[in-house]
């Protein structure tokens, strides 16, 4: 699922280079660091997963921005092999504003490339291109979009994925409750376990906490995954599952809290669910999610 941080800061520097603006005010940048760890449980295959990376976000004037991030993945294997991945993401997008509408249209475009080690090819020199419609009302309380993901996979394979997305705010925006939708198609079964396609509902509820000590969470984030996908692609996490096997639901735990006025600190901890029909066995993956952002 989820190249170093030289080069990374290096695709950084030149993407944020090419599109510096006259006035540096007018622009908004974030930047965050992330780690995961996950041990496989049942698997007798898999034994653990280490990941880290880096991604930006820029905004201009809150009407268009751009994101870029890379990532290094190590999937050990019991006997001692390993593999090691490097993913690169991109995204641009622009807000669009019209008079009947009561809130702004936001139009985006995401690219993903991914290389490995994998003997097979199977999971290497992976492309995707996922575009995406959202809206959400000025009042933050309604959100719709719909994204498209075309991944284009070694050996005869590519996967559709539509990804139709609901999102709620209440009580004055302290909840927000989100709910989308993986329709996802295979074009070769033999390529996806047997596959033609899966289904799943990502569902997320975030409660945010008014200000209180400094160990209080600023908030906190539950999550849970129901039905079957595989080679799923997550814009929002800048994440492609080329690693994975089919997932049978998830779920996880967040909490964030404000380091300073312009920092803050996410912990996430979670359980995944695989089935891996070649060996006919189900197993687990126990994770851990560290993210420190800054904004600039």
């Amino acid at each position: 699922m989820t190249s170093n941080i030289i080069r990374a800061a290096g695709i950084v520097a030149v993407a944020l280079g090419v599109c510096a603006p006259a006035s540096a005010a007018e622009w908004t940048v974030n930047s965050s660091l992330q780690t995961l760890y996950g041990n496989y449980n049942g698997s007798s295959q898999r034994q653990s997963m280490v990941n880290g990376g880096i991604l930006i976000h820029a905004d201009h004037l809150d009407t268009s921005g751009l994101s870029v991030g890379v990532n290094a993945t190590k999937l050990s294997f019991r006997g001692g092999k390993a593999l090691n991945q490097q993913s690169y993401f991109v995204s641009a997008r622009h807000k669009l504003f019209f008079d009947a509408l009561p809130g702004p249209l936001t139009l985006s475009l995401s690219g993903h490339w991914i290389n490995n080690n994998d003997v097979t090819t199977n999971t290497d020199n992976v492309s995707v291109i996922a575009p995406q419609l959202s809206w959400i009302n000025y009042a933050k309380t309604w959100y719709l979009d719909l994204g498209y993901a075309r991944s284009r996979y070694n050996n005869n394979l590519h996967v559709d994925q539509y990804t139709p997305t609901l999102g709620l705010g209440f009580r004055q925006g302290a909840d927000w409750l989100q709910l989308r939708g993986y329709l996802i198609h295979f074009s070769n079964p033999l390529r996806a376990q047997n596959k033609r396609q899966t289904s799943a509902a990502d569902v997320k509820y975030s409660h945010w906490f008014s200000p209180g000590a400094f160990y209080k969470p600023e908030n906190m984030q539950l999550g849970g995954l129901f039905g079957e996908r595989m080679y799923a692609v997550d814009n929002d996490a800048a994440a492609v599952y080329n690693l994975a096997d089919i997932q049978q639901g998830s779920l996880s735990l967040a909490a964030q809290w404000r380091l300073s006025e312009a920092s803050s600190l996410m912990l996430m901890l979670g359980n995944e669910r695989y089935l891996d029909n070649t060996r006919a066995e189900r197993y687990n993956n126990r994770f851990a999610w560290l993210n420190i952002s800054q904004n600039w």
